[in-house]
């Protein structure tokens, strides 16, 4: 493979959020110009969402080229029809899909350009409920793990993600702010204290029951916190998605972990050529990125308190200090010092105000104030 054919994608498949990663070309075409279909046609209560975008040069770091103005529609083998609405980013939604589980359903895409693409036709596969989201310490932090199982043995292939949230608090409490040239009352000082922070998972979770007797997943290891990290340092939350997957849709997984598992130097196993269920219609030769399946999702929360896992020693390193009122405007002007508390000299006046830098201070540097729904 040549090195110019490895190119950077915005490549996650049926998640929300997005990701660069590095996506190897079959090694026969330098095509940057190659569709990009994200997404899963939902049955369940969720809305469908596929993304489609262009591959592009992976000299222009931080670049989607989003696929705008196709027509999108889901097809059902019983002739039945639905529409996907377009939006500027790129995304193709129904809000509700009203599948019909006995019955295979495909995607098809018109662009702009007059070029034209279907996917295979797909099952409806619906994912069992999740058993269980659990925890266990390790030498290294945190270990989290979800547990599964199919009764009926019909699944046999599964896919993971999750989405964490934990709540930081700032070191200090500000009852005070700089309003220049005065230092005055901070009207909600818990407004910059108590906050959250949200990540997705962006490794790739499959794995298959298929060489056992029963269609059972025990003990998947998902996400590692890594010991005195500061996820864990109040509450944390953890949502595990659950995907069942057709056998053709888990290869394709397993090779796209592994090439984004080996991607690196020409010195490197060379990644396999990854699959896809989609084909371009107006030139068959034209390879196309993405695999689309269909299904209904299950889901299961996890909460973690910091007293669930003590001793855990994550701590900001902070400094605290006294400015006399002559320096305030020095300090507190270029917003790196926010005042804390009044502070009084020897003879009971005024003196100053104690201080802490702004990201021991205002949590929302780093979070939204705004707690979660669920929290």
């Amino acid at each position: 493979m040549k090195v110019n054919s490895k190119i950077t994608v915005c490549f996650v498949l049926l998640m929300a959020m997005a990701c660069k990663k590095e996506y190897p070309l079959p090694k026969e075409t330098q095509n940057l110009n190659l569709l990009v279909v994200e997404g899963l046609l939902n049955s369940g209560t969720s809305p469908t969402v596929i993304r489609l975008s262009r591959t592009f040069d992976p000299t222009r770091v931080g670049v989607i080229i989003p696929e705008l103005r196709a027509q999108v529609t889901v097809e059902g083998e019983n002739n039945t029809t639905f529409l996907l609405t377009g939006n500027t980013r790129g995304e193709y939604i129904n809000n509700q899909l009203n599948l019909n589980s006995n019955v295979k359903y495909r995607l098809r895409i018109k662009t702009t350009g007059g070029k034209e693409y279907l996917s295979d036709y797909v099952p409806v596969q619906i994912a069992p409920p999740i058993d269980s989201v659990h925890w266990k310490r390790t030498d290294e932090g945190i270990q989290l793990l979800v547990s599964t199982h199919d009764p009926q043995n019909k699944t046999w292939y599964y896919r993971w993600e999750y989405d964490e949230t934990w709540e930081i608090h700032s070191n200090f409490i500000s009852n005070f702010r700089w309003q220049d040239p005065l230092v005055v009352n901070r009207p909600d000082p818990f407004a910059i204290y108590f906050c959250w922070v949200s990540d997705a998972s962006r490794r790739i979770f499959a794995n298959s029951s298929a060489k056992l007797s029963q269609d059972v997943i025990s003990s998947q290891q998902l996400n590692l916190i890594p010991l005195a990290a500061e996820r864990i340092s109040v509450r944390y939350s953890i949502l595990v998605t659950q995907y069942a997957l057709t056998h053709e849709a888990y290869q394709f997984w397993e090779i796209m972990k592994k090439n984004t598992e080996q991607v690196g130097t020409l010195f490197d196993p060379q990644p396999s050529q990854l699959l896809s269920n989609i084909h371009s219609v107006s030139d068959p030769t034209e390879p196309v990125i993405g695999f689309v399946s269909a299904g209904a999702v299950s889901q299961k929360r996890l909460f973690i308190r910091r007293s669930d896992v003590e001793p855990w020693r994550y701590r900001l390193e902070c400094e605290e200090r006294n400015i006399p009122l002559d320096s305030l405007r020095f300090f507190f002007s270029n917003d790196q010092w926010i005042p804390l508390q009044e502070w009084y000299g020897p003879t009971g006046r005024l003196a100053g105000y104690s201080s802490g830098t702004r990201i021991c201070v205002d949590c929302t540097i780093r979070g939204t104030n705004i707690k979660p729904a669920f929290w």
